[in-house]
C-alpha cells in the first residue's frame, strides 16, 4: 500500500470497521497484504469509492406498504405481522 493520504485514509477505514487500531497486528497484517495484491488493492479503492457514494446519498423512508411486501416476498414475515392482502 502507498504512502499517499488516500492509502492511510483506506487502511484506517478498514481498521475501524474491523473494531482495530491501524497500529494493531491485524492492521499491519492487512496493510502488508495491500501492498503484495494487486487484486485486492483494486477491491479495496472499489469498496472505499462504493462507500463514498452510499454516503451521498440521503436516506428516505420505506413505506410500510413495501416493506411488508418485500418481507412476505421473502418469508420474513412475523405472525404479528400481517401481509397487506389480510
Amino acid at each position: 500500500m502507498g504512502d499517499s493520504q488516500e492509502c492511510r485514509e483506506v487502511l484506517r477505514r478498514i481498521c475501524a470497521e474491523a473494531g482495530k487500531s491501524v497500529d494493531s497486528a491485524f492492521c499491519r497484517r492487512v496493510a502488508r497484504h495491500l501492498e503484495e495484491c494487486a487484486a485486492c488493492r483494486a477491491q479495496a479503492v472499489s469498496l472505499r469509492g462504493t462507500l463514498e457514494l452510499y454516503r451521498c446519498l440521503e436516506a428516505e423512508e420505506v413505506p410500510e406498504e413495501i416493506t411488508r411486501d418485500l418481507k412476505k416476498r421473502l418469508g420474513l414475515l412475523t405472525p404479528q405481522e400481517p401481509s397487506s392482502s389480510s
